[in-house]
């Protein structure tokens, strides 16, 4: 009797404290402000691209590269529609590679191939004001759908080639972001899709500083978007 007595209350004591953790877990997804943190990472995605020299449209190849983001976030939740504050860092990389018209060598008289490999790297700093809404909002469980406006300072870019050169141009701009987040209690999931606006971008080395003779000329018309998946915790 004795042994059945201490089994009764070590099952006893279990329920309560799964019960209250099961407790602690939907406070996290019913409380009307959550904040967390997330990092993941990033890749462009190229929609289209045109590479010039002057104006002669040239031959290339522009390649995805995955790059890394870190960010911390607020959420106000409004019944099932929620505002989500969003800051941000970036760090994105992507390569071009570029075929340039063929040079005579003076002495063989023969055309020698121009193909140059261009790396890019750049790092910035967002802001994003989403309004989301909660598709499921049940017990410690969350899945919901999210767009809004994402305000971007690019504050470094780099080039190399041969030797590095920089774009001392810092870039405002303003994109358009929409996606899907998920929550297991405290652990957050996101995937997002980030529209560029303006769609196109130019890009012309003549304007940057220390750029090398042979690409002052050249310039690259793309569109552009990009994906993140990042994981994280959420209080």
């Amino acid at each position: 009797m004795h042994k059945y007595s201490v089994i009764l209350l070590v099952f006893i004591l279990m329920y309560n404290d799964s019960t209250a953790q099961i407790g602690r877990y939907i406070r996290v997804v019913q409380k009307s402000f959550n904040w967390g943190a997330r990092a993941g990472f990033v890749a462009t995605n190229f929609n289209s691209y045109q590479m010039y020299q002057g104006e002669t449209e040239i031959s290339g190849n522009a390649v995805n590269q995955v790059g890394f983001e870190c960010a911390f976030f607020g959420k106000t939740n409004l019944g099932k529609f929620f505002l989500q504050p969003d800051f941000s860092y970036y760090s994105t990389k992507e390569s071009y590679l570029l075929n340039l018209p063929p040079v005579i060598d003076i002495n063989t008289q023969q055309e020698i191939a121009q193909n140059i490999s261009l790396k890019k790297s750049s790092q910035s700093l967002n802001v994003a004001v989403l309004l989301g809404y909660n598709i499921v909002k049940s017990d410690a469980y969350l899945f919901n759908f999210f767009l809004g406006p994402n305000f971007i300072y690019n504050y470094a870019t780099k080039y190399e080639v041969n030797e590095l050169f920089v774009n001392r141009n810092p870039q405002h701009r303003m994109d358009f972001i929409t996606g899907v987040s998920a929550n297991i209690s405290h652990l957050y999931f996101d995937f997002r899709y980030e529209v560029k606006i303006p769609a196109k971008n130019y890009i012309y080395f003549s304007d940057m500083e220390s750029v090398p003779d042979y690409l002052k000329d050249i310039s690259i018309r793309e569109s552009k978007n990009l994906l993140s998946l990042s994981i994280g915790i959420m209080f």
